[in-house]
């Protein structure tokens, strides 16, 4: 039976290679104490946006589009390969 871990850290939240380098730290443990897959959350990197919900629609637009703004530019980048170090760290 193959075991797997399923990751319940918190992220570097909009701090993409901070959050990275968390999950390649994590990769590693848990791939030490073997793990044949690991999964993490949906919104680990940048960080699930929990603030979203505590935003007056229309009234903080103007801190509303600031932190979107934050949310995009911490986002992965397939372009800029943002996941060759996770794509690594999972190479068997």
């Amino acid at each position: 039976m193959k075991k797997i871990a399923i990751i319940q850290h918190a992220p570097r939240v909009l701090g993409r290679e901070a959050t990275i380098d968390k999950a390649v730290q994590l990769i590693e443990e848990t791939a030490a104490s073997g793990a044949q897959l690991v999964v993490f959350p949906e919104a680990f990197v940048p960080g699930y946006p929990a603030w979203v919900w505590r935003l007056r629609p229309g009234g903080d637009w103007g801190l509303s589009e600031q932190i979107h703004q934050r949310l995009l530019d911490n986002a992965v980048d397939l372009a800029r390969d943002d996941q060759s170090k996770v794509r690594s760290a999972a190479a068997p």
